[in-house]
């Protein structure tokens, strides 16, 4: 449940950033992201989020759900979400982690997607942790990777250095194919085999 006082000012920014992301010019390695046969897990890092509902909405058919931090911070995030068409689930690797790993196996199971930042929502930045790849083996379904890489950006002074395209710049954005791994694979070692093809097709 979203308190009612977030929207006062949730509203007004997300019509802005709306503004804002009209501005972005972007291309992409896919016309569209082929979804007919289910949900997938979409995968991106934190510092990249400013675009994310952008890019949901214009090449993925089916919803997208995005993992909220279950901080005092995420009840805006979630009313900020729904504003920009995704929806939201609670939950992050330190707090109601198993619950919000059970909530995103039933959506992706049930035919939607789920969107994470393996290395939200504290860091260490570029860091993959693992819920990703646990996510994967308990819905069977494929990972996506998602690469954004601005012409033009400016950073905040916060952990991941969040990355903000300026107006009018390029984005490029990058969709690869990852496969499920495998009941026997270490998960560590999936994990770190996500955080570099991540990092390969993300900008800097």
């Amino acid at each position: 449940m979203v308190p009612w006082y977030h929207w006062l000012w949730v509203a007004p920014f997300a019509l802005l950033l709306r503004l804002w992301l009209g501005t972005l010019r972007i291309r992409s390695n896919r016309p569209l992201v082929d979804d007919a046969d289910g949900g997938r897990i979409i995968v991106l890092w934190h510092d990249r989020l400013f675009v994310s509902g952008l890019v949901g909405r214009r090449f993925f058919r089916r919803p997208i759900n995005a993992l909220i931090s279950t901080s005092k911070d995420g009840g805006w995030l979630v009313a900020f979400f729904r504003l920009m068409g995704l929806k939201a689930v609670r939950g992050s690797s330190s707090k109601r982690g198993a619950a919000a790993l059970m909530t995103l196996t039933r959506v992706v199971r049930a035919g939607e997607h789920a969107g994470i930042t393996p290395d939200g929502p504290k860091g260490p930045a570029r860091v993959c942790k693992t819920g990703v790849v646990a996510l994967a083996k308990l819905t069977g379904r494929p990972i996506i990777l998602m690469g954004l890489d601005y012409s033009r950006c400016c950073r905040l002074r916060n952990w991941d250095r969040f990355a903000l395209p300026l107006p009018f710049s390029r984005v490029d954005v990058t969709f690869e194919d990852f496969s499920c791994p495998s009941r026997e694979e270490d998960e560590t070692a999936a994990a770190l085999r996500i955080q570099e093809r991540l990092n390969a097709v993300s900008g800097r």
